[in-house]
């Protein structure tokens, strides 16, 4: 818990904005290269294999994910940028409108420039904003919200960064015990999740690391509980621990393929045999399980979330302040994973027809899933997938090369024709 804790506020000091990743990449890649972890990096992720020490020629594949950005301020210029991983922040354009907020400034080469202050912020989908500075501010700095990095009581850690920040120091900490496993595990830190989930789309729709249907995903988040229809279903809170998270926003995990949740059964199994206070939900925030959920790769996936009332330092919700999360649920989620990857592959719980499985029971009667935002949010990944996808090569957002221009905006009407031809079909 110690090194996890170190890990976890070290990350908080490092610079960090959507589809400026090379500072948390070069964080993570610092620790695997100091313990000689071989991992494989691309434009959209970092990956970790830990192979079985067993005959098996064909293992259980796992796939763990955490991801590396935070929302925050991309600038153009000294007076204007985009706020970007923020979701529908209608009460914080509301708050900036009348009361301009200070935040941090980072030149590209992530020094420290100073504290300026956004006086307008655009509550639509480009979400512009103004700046207010004393410092020139060269076009693709960053800045992120004036909030405190960290501290802690007895009970709470407080955060710039926990979404997804512990999660990254869990799962960091879990590679360099070197687990034992039966298991083929994938660590995945997927560098761009805060828009629109770019990462996990990239590596589901082309699936990368061949996840077969008996497979398992588990995705690692820290996100807001807000619970689906709890008259009807299991009602998730921000005090009663971890969450075993089955849906997002209009989508049941697994929703297209046929059967039983096993990354459910398997995680449930496991923190009932070992006390683990996990509560199982049915809620609505948005996380990288989609993805995968959206091309049927596998039914067997699941998201555990460590609940975080003002996730993006309460910006969503216009209440600006370090993110808080519980001691007790990072101790859960630590003793629950290395359960995981110790467990056995052929566990009955695999195979039992008779085992309960509440995805099972949404699918009979699947009133979670909306198919139709379902196919609004494919269209819109289908278009940011190449809208973006020189930007997420080249590492940074605005343009500053002719050839950085040409190629956006080709990409960018292309992805626009994408869009429309998906839209009539």
């Amino acid at each position: 818990m110690e090194n996890i804790i170190e890990i976890f506020k070290e990350y908080q000091k490092v610079p960090n904005v959507p589809f400026l990743t090379k500072f948390t990449s070069k964080f993570i890649k610092h620790y695997l290269d100091k313990n000689n972890i071989n991992y494989k990096e691309t434009p959209y992720h970092i990956i970790v294999n830990i192979s079985p020490k067993n005959n098996d020629k064909n293992p259980r594949k796992i796939l763990f994910m955490a991801h590396l950005d935070h929302p925050g301020i991309v600038f153009k210029d000294s007076q204007e940028g985009i706020f970007m991983g923020l979701n529908e922040p209608k009460d914080l354009s509301e708050l900036i409108n009348k009361n301009p907020i200070p935040i941090i400034v980072y030149d590209p080469n992530g020094n420290f420039l100073g504290k300026a202050y956004v006086t307008k912020f655009d509550n639509d989908s480009k979400q512009k904003v103004k700046i207010k500075s004393d410092f020139f501010i060269p076009k693709n700095s960053f800045g992120h919200l004036d909030v405190p990095r960290f501290s802690q009581d007895d009970k709470k850690i407080y955060a710039y960064n926990a979404d997804d920040g512990i999660m990254v120091a869990i799962m960091l900490n879990l590679i360099l015990e070197r687990p034992r496993t039966k298991y083929d595990i994938y660590f995945v830190f997927n560098k761009h999740e805060e828009v629109y989930q770019v990462s996990s789309w990239n590596l589901a729709k082309k699936n990368r690391l061949k996840i077969m249907t008996d497979d398992i995903v588990v995705n690692l988040e820290c996100l807001k509980i807000d619970p689906v229809n709890p008259d009807k279903y299991p009602p998730a809170n921000y005090e009663n621990g971890p969450v075993l998270q089955l849906t997002n926003k209009g989508c049941l995990f697994g929703y297209k393929n046929k059967g039983k949740n096993r990354a459910e059964m398997l995680v449930k199994k496991i923190s009932d045999e070992n006390n683990l206070e996990i509560q199982v939900g049915i809620i609505s925030d948005s996380c990288d399980s989609r993805p995968f959920s959206e091309f049927g790769i596998t039914p067997n996936i699941c998201t555990i979330t460590i609940p975080n009332k003002y996730k993006h330092d309460g910006a969503d919700d216009g209440d600006v302040r370090s993110e808080e999360i519980y001691k007790k649920d990072i101790e859960c989620v630590v003793e629950l994973l290395e359960k995981v990857i110790s467990s056995d592959p052929v566990d009955p719980v695999f195979f039992d027809t008779k085992g309960e499985s509440l995805s099972e029971k949404v699918k009979q009667n699947d009133d979670i899933t909306d198919k139709k935002l379902m196919k609004y949010k494919k269209r819109i990944n289908e278009r940011l997938d190449i809208a973006y996808r020189n930007i997420v090569k080249r590492g940074y957002f605005y343009p500053e090369k002719p050839f950085d221009y040409a190629s956006d905006f080709i990409l960018k009407i292309i992805s626009y024709i994408k869009y429309l031809s998906n839209k009539i079909r």
